[in-house]
């Protein structure tokens, strides 16, 4: 009953977000900027517990250093990193 429960309000949220725009606007998290002009961000990365680590991790799958060649990197709603380069 318990399973039954969450997919039924899972599915009605993910309907409500596909057919009305404001709502979804409403109910997701904006993306966080984690990288600005080649800096890091460290009071956003704390908040989404990103370590330097894992940071310069996602840059080096992106074929880069360091975060110098980062116009902007952003925490995505799903959890992803999007990276932005110069």
């Amino acid at each position: 009953m318990l399973v039954a429960t969450v997919l039924f309000w899972s599915y009605v949220i993910e309907w409500l977000q596909f057919r009305f725009p404001a709502f979804e606007r409403l109910s997701r998290d904006p993306k966080l900027k984690l990288i600005e002009d080649g800096r890091m961000l460290r009071r956003n990365m704390r908040a989404e517990f990103v370590t330097v680590e894992e940071l310069t991790a996602q840059l080096r799958e992106q074929g880069l250093e360091d975060c110098k060649g980062v116009k902007a990197a952003y925490m995505e709603a799903d959890g992803h990193i999007s990276i932005i380069k110069r």
